[in-house]
């Protein structure tokens, strides 16, 4: 079915074209019968004015040289390289009045309005380009319309979700409204360093603390301190994340007038500043050490003064997989929900469950500390086992219409025997239009020969699969064979800073015109800043999750948007 589309997009592009070269050659002849009539006219006119002034071809030829000259026309072909005969051949017409009959020469009116001719192609090749476009255009906006319909019926839903009370969205909500929701926050953790002179009796941290207060009144809690007497340390706590940047940029201007009371001579590139944020129970000393290498980055560069870092995983402890297995046994877990947003109503699509094992001292973890851990195929299949059977009890006892999606431990995709598990428990409760599965796109083609089982499982019981961490548009038109895909996600290198790298944006354009040849929508994760979003958006990208919109919640039924 989709070879057939590609194979007629193909040949109505055939047929367009043809067509556009038919109506590009008709325009010029066209013009050409015009301005050779215009020739003709002409030519005519000029043997009626040697008529009129009674002068014989045979005596008054230098005039009737001249004057033929002057009309564009010649009375004989010279034998000269000058009139390009090798290459253009002259025309040669009769013109009569009355008893006065001339042979004239002239070059063709295309070599002689040759200007007129660039001007009618260009503006033709202009119009088609724009139509072209155009449609381009409505084309994209139309299949979006089309895959937004397809994947989820907007209306059904939110009926739904009125009679069950379950998920609270609204009316007519657009993204102004959306983008201003923002649950999530970290703390700043800042170091600056100033190039300014103070007076000796003057008590520095005090100074700065007051004033920095003053101008963050809206802010509860904020840590002024003096370290080695060489850096201010200085702690933001709650800040919304989308507002990380603006705060680094704000309190980098407010330092900056605090240092020019008692420095006139300072500029804004004596002052530097490196941030890093983290959430609550961070290890302090990795906060720090980020936030030392943003202030040595900021320093090494002239124009950028201010630099920020986010505590990741790097910094982290890891629980082992025997620690992993314990704990899930001991039922030491929680499942959380990510949802997914729809750019362009603010509606949630779908859920990805997440989940978090708890830790005596580090609290709750999130997969990405653990998974990487070297699992049996036992420990793998307990690991998923206790996920999907989690999901499936919220499902049963939520009656959401929502789909969720789960991401499989690599080690069950190959596992005969975790497919069949699976495919008895879709069945008990009807899950298959409610559950789906996540696979990245780097494991997904490289062995997708070896989990034909999984697939199969999945295509008969009518579920689908997400490609995720798609990094280029390579590879996205082989998925036309695989009926079981039904959307991509963007990995996170391409989704963070996107409006800073012109390259990931670039990417993602080729990612989406791939992917809507198929019909699949494209979703991106990691969103953090409203300029992430809305580039996202122009790019034609469907839905996006991340910290944003909405921290992972315990219970997908939590989501509300006012």
């Amino acid at each position: 079915m989709q070879k057939s589309k590609l194979w007629l997009l193909k040949y109505f592009k055939g047929i367009s074209f043809v067509l556009f070269l038919v109506i590009l050659i008709s325009f010029n002849f066209i013009l050409n019968d015009a301005l050779h009539q215009k020739a003709h006219v002409s030519g005519q006119q000029f043997v009626k004015r040697v008529y009129e002034l009674n002068l014989s071809p045979s005596i008054n030829n230098e005039v009737l040289v001249a004057l033929a000259k002057n009309e564009g026309f010649k009375l004989e072909v010279q034998n000269s390289s000058d009139h390009f005969r090798n290459l253009i051949n002259l025309e040669r017409e009769v013109f009569t009045f009355k008893t006065l009959s001339l042979s004239l020469y002239h070059y063709p009116v295309w070599v002689t309005q040759s200007y007129l001719f660039i001007f009618l192609n260009l503006i033709i090749l202009g119009a088609a380009n724009w139509s072209y476009r155009w449609w381009s255009l409505l084309k994209v906006n139309r299949k979006v319309m089309l895959k937004n319909t397809v994947i989820q019926p907007t209306k059904i839903i939110q009926q739904r979700h009125k009679n069950t009370q379950l998920i609270a969205q609204t009316k007519k909500c657009d993204l102004s409204s959306l983008y201003g929701v923002n649950t999530a926050s970290h703390n700043l953790f800042l170091l600056i360093k100033c190039d300014c002179s103070f007076n000796k009796k003057t008590d520095i941290e005090a100074n700065f603390k007051v004033l920095i207060t003053k101008k963050l009144a809206e802010l509860k809690g904020v840590s002024v301190k003096i370290l080695n007497s060489n850096y201010l340390a200085v702690t933001l706590p709650n800040i919304s994340i989308s507002e990380l940047n603006s705060y680094v940029e704000k309190l980098h201007k407010n330092v900056f007038f605090i240092c020019q009371n008692h420095q006139q001579n300072i500029t804004h590139k004596n002052i530097k500043i490196g941030a890093c944020d983290y959430q609550l129970g961070a290890d302090q000393v990795a906060v720090y050490k980020l936030a030392k290498s943003a202030l040595v980055l900021s320093q090494s560069s002239l124009l950028q003064h201010c630099h920020r870092l986010t505590l990741n995983n790097c910094q982290e402890k890891h629980l082992s997989s025997k620690q992993v297995i314990e704990n899930i046994k001991k039922n030491k877990f929680i499942l959380f929900f990510q949802p997914v947003f729809e750019l362009s109503s603010g509606d949630i699509l779908q859920h990805e469950a997440l989940i978090r094992v708890r830790h005596s001292q580090l609290g709750l973890l999130a997969a990405r500390y653990f998974i990487k851990q070297v699992y049996s195929d036992q420990d793998a299949l307990i690991l998923d086992k206790t996920v999907i059977t989690q999901v499936k009890k919220l499902m049963h006892s939520e009656s959401s219409a929502l789909t969720v999606s789960v991401n499989l431990h690599p080690k069950n995709w190959f596992n005969t025997v975790f497919w069949e598990w699976l495919a008895n428990q879709m069945a008990e409760l009807k899950l298959n239009t409610k559950l789906q599965f996540e696979i990245s796109e780097a494991e997904f083609f490289t062995y997708r020969e070896s989990i034909t089982n999984a697939l199969n499982v999945i295509k008969k019981g009518h579920s689908h699969i997400v490609i995720d961490n798609v990094k280029s548009s390579e590879k996205v038109a082989m998925l036309v064979d695989y009926n079981q895909v039904c959307g991509l996600k963007l990995s996170y290198e391409l989704v963070h800073l996107l409006n800073e790298k012109t390259q990931n944006q670039k990417k993602i354009k080729k990612i989406v015109e791939a992917a809507s040849l198929l019909n699949l929508p494209v979703y991106a994760v990691g969103v953090e800043t409203q300029k992430e979003l809305l580039t996202l958006t122009k790019l034609g990208v469907v839905g996006a999750q991340g910290f944003y919109f909405s921290e992972p919640l315990q219970e997908f039924t939590q989501a509300v948007f006012n």
